[in-house]
């Protein structure tokens, strides 16, 4: 029997592999960066984006659905992003790294905000999912803030 929520729980767990894409790269950058303080807001990140992972994971079960990791459209562009992103860390480069995870969350927010934009996913869904944009948002405005404060 199709479950009839097949089509939020693709969507759901599309966003579960952007948060798991998103964690590893934190954890990536928090042990290459030099910086302490850029050291324990990636670790902060990191946190937040597995706890973003669980939530969902609860979301997609509740609807009967499977949480995997399965990539997808968005979601394979994000890992490859991520992923192409790590060469970078290993230099331990300050300045590339923190632009690896603008580069990051800007498409993170991208998808999360096509997900509440989308009519068909359930509304039951979108106050999690908006809440969790909300933490991608203040993530992505503190690292941006912390390249200002080098800058000045």
């Amino acid at each position: 029997m199709e479950n009839s929520n097949k089509y939020t729980i693709d969507k759901l767990n599309n966003l579960i592999d952007m948060s798991e894409d998103g964690k590893e790269g934190y954890e990536n950058a928090a042990e290459n960066v030099k910086d302490a303080a850029m050291k324990s807001s990636f670790a902060t990140f990191a946190n937040e984006r597995a706890e973003n992972t669980l939530q969902l994971r609860q979301i997609v079960q509740q609807l009967n659905g499977d949480a995997e990791d399965k990539g997808g459209d968005s979601t394979g562009t994000l890992h490859r992003v991520w992923i192409d992103l790590k060469s970078v860390f290993t230099g331990g480069d300050t300045d590339a790294i923190i632009n690896a995870c603008i580069t990051g969350e800007e498409a993170a927010i991208k998808e999360y905000k096509s997900v509440l934009d989308d009519a068909e996913i359930l509304e039951s869904c979108k106050f999690l999912v908006g809440k969790q944009l909300s933490t991608i948002e203040q993530a992505l405005m503190s690292i941006k803030a912390k390249v200002h404060q080098k800058v000045d």
